[in-house]
């Protein structure tokens, strides 16, 4: 399953053996809109089309790709000019990686001309490159808030593997509309009631806590937390709550904090 959000208030849940492309709003739709994706959905054609009906868009590109570059900026500001006018493929070797890197960058698609910012950053865990691209102006977006900004489209993207892994929302057989709507809202409520039981955790017991492995344990403690709300007795909704907090405390921390601290999360 993938989740699409493109206007602000549409999603779309694909279904497993489904490709997503087919899914994809019409670019005429998206005017105002932003696009956040990942590098599969990497199509020129598709993205000159959002790019001339007023959509925007960040998708993390390709590695490989060979548009030309136009010109070509350091994160400080100061302009490459020895990069310019070549394709990418060519300078790839010169590319700093001490600092980020902002490439205005154009191809040749369906006879129309595409501009777009292709953003590249050195990971220096993976030794590799990472590239960003985008239709935003520079002068409004500039390249740290790109980044952020495509930062945020990641925690979505676990908070749907989230759904699918730990709050069973995925291929089920029904025609029936009530039936997929209340799958969904269910799915949806109980991750929530997870991720609500997580940040409690972590603010009352004052441990760094796993959303991941609190989404994996909750399931052991909400049995208990339900029938004490069904009870409607105080006293036992919280000494359900104190035992949900006093095991997630100790099973669901996170496995490296000081890392966390210093890659940030």
């Amino acid at each position: 399953m993938d989740l699409l959000c493109d206007a602000p208030t549409t999603v779309v849940l694909t279904p497993d053996t489904t490709s997503a492309q087919a899914f994809l709003p019409d670019p005429k739709t998206l005017k105002g809109s932003r696009r956040w994706a990942d590098r599969g959905y990497v199509a020129l054609g598709s993205l000159r089309r959002v790019d001339t009906h007023g959509g925007a868009c960040i998708i993390r590109a390709k590695a490989g790709m060979n548009p030309q570059v136009v010109e070509a900026f350091r994160e400080d500001g100061n302009r490459l000019r020895s990069l310019r006018h070549k394709p990418l493929k060519a300078i790839h070797a010169k590319l700093p990686k001490r600092q980020r890197v902002a490439l205005l960058v154009a191809w040749q698609v369906e006879k129309h001309a595409l501009r777009l910012r292709l953003l590249i950053s050195w990971n220096r865990q993976t030794k590799e490159f990472c590239y960003v691209l985008t239709n935003l102006p520079a002068k409004r977006y500039p390249l740290d808030m790109i980044y952020r900004a495509y930062k945020g489209r990641w925690q979505v993207a676990l908070l749907c593997t989230e759904w699918q892994s730990y709050a069973h929302l995925h291929a089920f057989a029904t025609e029936k509309v009530a039936i997929v709507e209340g799958r969904i809202w269910a799915a949806i409520t109980a991750a929530a009631l997870k991720r609500f039981l997580a940040h409690a955790t972590q603010l009352m017991a004052g441990v760094i806590i796993s959303t991941r492995k609190a989404a994996m344990c909750v399931t052991y403690v909400v049995g208990d937390i339900v029938q004490a709300l069904k009870t409607a007795q105080g006293a036992a909704r919280d000494d359900a709550l104190e035992d949900a907090i006093t095991y997630l405390a100790c099973h669901a921390q996170r496995a490296h904090p000081q890392r966390d601290r210093h890659t940030g999360r």
